[in-house]
C-alpha cells in the first residue's frame, strides 16, 4: 500500500516536471516568434530593427527553428503540436491528482472513527496546493457523516468537505472559520468550500475548529 502510494507520488511529481519544462519552453518560443514577427514588420515598414536584433544576428525565427529542431517554415506547426502537448499533460496531471486524492483518501479512512455517528478530519499537506487540498476535499464528500478540513502548505490555502447527512455545520462558515483563525478569508457552499489564510497557520488553525467541532459532539 504504501509502495503504490509512492508510485502515485512519484507519477505527479514527474508530471509536474515535464508540464513545467514544456510551459517554460513554449513560453521562450512564443516570445521568439513574437520578437521576430515584430522585427519582420519593422523591416518591411523601412524602419530600423530593435537594437537587440542587428542585421548579424541570427533571426529570432532562426533562433526558435533551432530550439525545435526544425526548419523555419516547420515552426508554427512545431508550435502547435507543443501547445497539444502541454494541454495533453496538463490533463493528465490533473487525472494523476484525482487518483492520488481517492487513493490517498482510501488509505487515510481504512480505520475509520465510528461512520455511524458525526465525526471531523483534519488533513495537513505542507508542500500542498489548492489544487491538492480540494482533490482530496472532494474525495472525503463520499464520507456522509464526516467533515474534513484540508490545509495545503505550498500556497497557503485549505479546502472544507461536509457530508451529506451532516446537520448543523456548513463547509462555507467551517472555511471562513479556520481561515479567520489564520488571517485569511474564504467561501463556499454547504458542503464544499476553498479559503487561504497564513501558511504556517493554517495548520492549528484547523486543529482549534477540529477540537471546537468534538466539543460540540463530533468525533475525532
Amino acid at each position: 500500500m504504501i509502495r503504490n502510494r509512492l508510485r502515485e507520488l512519484l507519477l505527479v511529481l514527474l508530471l509536474v516536471g515535464v508540464v513545467w519544462y514544456y510551459r517554460r519552453r513554449e513560453e521562450t518560443v512564443r516570445e521568439s516568434l513574437t520578437l521576430s514577427q515584430r522585427w519582420a514588420a519593422e523591416g518591411a515598414d523601412g524602419a530600423p530593427a530593435s537594437g537587440s536584433v542587428t542585421a548579424t544576428d541570427p533571426s529570432a525565427l532562426t533562433r526558435t527553428a533551432s530550439i525545435l529542431d526544425a526548419s523555419p517554415e516547420e515552426v508554427p506547426e512545431r508550435v502547435e503540436a507543443l501547445d497539444r502537448k502541454v494541454r495533453d499533460l496538463t490533463t493528465d496531471l490533473e487525472k494523476a491528482r484525482t487518483s492520488w486524492a481517492d487513493r490517498w483518501w482510501e488509505a487515510r479512512t481504512s480505520t475509520p472513527p465510528d461512520t455511524e455517528e458525526r465525526h471531523v478530519t483534519v488533513v495537513s499537506l505542507p508542500d500542498g496546493t489548492l489544487a491538492d487540498a480540494e482533490a482530496l476535499a472532494k474525495a472525503a464528500l463520499a464520507d456522509a457523516l464526516g467533515v474534513t478540513i484540508v490545509t495545503a502548505g505550498g500556497d497557503g490555502t485549505l479546502a472544507v468537505a461536509v457530508g451529506a447527512d451532516v446537520e448543523g455545520e456548513a463547509a462555507g462558515e467551517i472555511a471562513r472559520e479556520v481561515a479567520t483563525v489564520a488571517g485569511g478569508g474564504a467561501g463556499g457552499g454547504p458542503d464544499f468550500a476553498t479559503g487561504g489564510g497564513e501558511a504556517d497557520q493554517l495548520p492549528e488553525a484547523a486543529r482549534e475548529v477540529r477540537d471546537r467541532l468534538a466539543d460540540d459532539g463530533f468525533a475525532t
